[in-house]
């Protein structure tokens, strides 16, 4: 595992963060975080850029330079995630993104105090830092209590 701060340079941050926080950006209702047995009040928002071999958004383009900076060979996806504050601290279920062995990049868009769980690790979401993992070990979400919402952008690729 690597932890990044200040990963793209300011004014390319800027603009994906512009474009992202924006109301013309659309994000999109998940009744479950980590499985279909949530109970009920277990929700967020995604906006998939990449998966399933095509581009799922007008907006896939914004991460050209992103790709190219982590050495992406083979995109499997690109999900943003939206974690709504409910006055609720609180871990969410361990999950795995997909069961083989890939590389993965969390990129926080937003700092905040809702953590991200990993084996040995736990790493506090700080705006434009970049976290490289193996996402086929377990890990896990939080939601945060002092800002609005929680951010993240997930890469997995090879």
């Amino acid at each position: 595992m690597k932890v990044i701060d200040n990963f793209l340079d300011k004014d390319y941050f800027n603009k994906i963060k512009d474009i992202i926080l924006s109301d013309n950006f659309s994000w999109y209702y998940n009744d479950s975080i980590s499985s279909k047995n949530d109970p009920k009040h277990f929700f967020y928002f995604t906006h998939n850029f990449y998966n399933e071999n095509k581009t799922h958004s007008n907006f896939f383009n914004i991460w050209e330079v992103f790709l190219k900076k982590i050495d992406c060979k083979a995109l499997i996806r690109i999900k943003g995630s939206m974690y709504i504050n409910v006055n609720e601290k609180r871990k969410n279920k361990s999950h795995v993104d997909y069961p083989y062995t890939h590389k993965g990049c969390l990129f926080y868009l937003n700092s905040n105090n809702g953590k991200t769980y990993f084996k040995n690790k736990i790493v506090t979401p700080k705006e434009n830092r970049a976290v490289f993992f193996d996402p086929s070990v377990p890990h896990s979400s939080s939601l945060c209590t002092d800002q609005k919402r929680r951010i993240t952008i997930n890469f997995n690729y090879f």
